[in-house]
């Protein structure tokens, strides 16, 4: 049986998502920040697929912490086939992580690059494990300074476009470090523009898109046998997609990678 552990996915896409994969006979680990919320969205997907071994986990990802004992705690329960990086924030205003570092940055970055890297070696022991990073188009727009993690010049948009940049800086650069493990791809998507939480307080208003839609991308990316062999894609609507051409840069992906792995603590 194949397992996948969606995170943020209490509702919205990443609710979709998980009751998209948990009707294709996956067993899914849901995570939120809310107990109730994910009470609530475990029935959800139990009235999708109602055998399957379905479970939860709560965490805060802006706490770097929360996202060790989350790893801890998926790593003990069994085998992982496929880690989607759904979870992220839209901050209106500056706000520091509990770690001291710009929100934004930290749940949408180095949340899923700690984690990705707790969590690795389960994947890459599975026949063909798979990592989704759910991006935006907004990524075009983003730019990678130097010190992306600091809250001094904070600008709202120019921190959500930056994180979804480093989504797929990160996912370009884990594909060439993994190249000589095939069994475990990686891929960025942009889900569309759908009417969520995000959308509707971020941006301020609402999208076309439906939440199937939305999700469809990571669960194609999850499951899909056309793309078992493809990795460091980035991908809209299901289809290989232009990606900001910093992410094809050899020194922006290390400049990320390292300031990443000091700030994590990552080996």
């Amino acid at each position: 049986m194949t397992t996948a552990l969606i995170t943020g996915s209490t509702d919205g896409i990443g609710l979709q998502t998980a009751r998209d994969l948990a009707a294709r006979g996956v067993d899914v680990i849901l995570h939120g920040r809310s107990p109730a919320k994910l009470a609530q969205a475990l029935q959800a997907v139990r009235e999708v697929a109602p055998e399957g071994q379905h479970r939860t986990c709560c965490a805060d990802l802006g706490e770097l912490a929360q996202v060790r004992r989350l790893a801890d705690e998926v790593g003990a329960a069994g085998p992982l086939e496929i880690l989607i990086h759904n979870a992220g924030v839209y901050m209106n205003q500056p706000v520091a992580s509990a770690d001291g570092f710009e929100l934004t940055f930290a749940v949408n970055h180095l949340a899923p690059f700690l984690l990705t890297h707790l969590l690795l070696p389960q994947l890459q022991a599975a026949a063909a494990g798979r990592i989704v990073v759910v991006s935006s188009v907004a990524h075009l727009r983003g730019r990678l300074g130097p010190r992306p993690h600091l809250l001094a010049g904070f600008d709202a948009y120019g921190a959500y476009a930056c994180s979804k940049l480093a989504n797929v800086v990160f996912t370009v650069e884990l594909a060439q470090r993994l190249a000589g493990s095939p069994s475990c791809t990686v891929n960025a998507l942009h889900p569309g523009v759908v009417s969520t939480k995000l959308l509707r307080e971020g941006f301020g208003f609402s999208g076309p898109d439906s939440l199937e839609e939305g999700a469809a991308t990571s669960v194609y990316l999850a499951t899909s046998p056309e793309v078992a062999q493809v990795s460091g894609g980035y991908f809209a609507r299901s289809r290989p997609a232009p990606m900001n051409p910093d992410a094809l840069e050899p020194a922006v992906r290390a400049q990320l990678w390292d300031l990443s792995a000091a700030l994590t603590g990552v080996g």
